[in-house]
């Protein structure tokens, strides 16, 4: 009979335990997801960023190719001769960073 009797509260500890498991792992959950969205983002910045700075360098060259030939638009003109290997690297360089935009896929 004393088993009946404390049948509610180990009934109402179980059902408080269950919840309070549920409540926590959704919690975890929902927190861990966050977290992964701050990386991606961060990443997804990180290479937005290099993949600029790559372009602008090779933007820069050839400017500076385009000054020797007669577009005063820059001020440090670069023989074609000399700067075409310098071109041709910023390119590759340009093109290794726009490879890494297949590694953003998304969490």
């Amino acid at each position: 009979m004393a088993l009946l009797d404390q049948l509610p509260a180990l009934i109402g500890v179980v059902v408080g335990s269950l919840g309070s498991y549920a409540v926590q792992t959704l919690t975890e959950r929902r927190r861990w997801t966050r977290q992964r969205q701050e990386r991606w983002d961060e990443k997804r910045f990180e290479t937005y960023g290099r993949y600029a700075n790559a372009l602008k360098a090779q933007l820069r060259v050839t400017q500076r190719i385009g000054a020797s030939l007669g577009f005063a638009d820059v001020a440090d003109p670069l023989a074609p001769a000399e700067g075409l290997p310098m071109l041709a690297d910023a390119e590759s360089h340009r093109a290794t960073e726009w490879e890494s935009f297949g590694d953003l896929d998304g969490p």
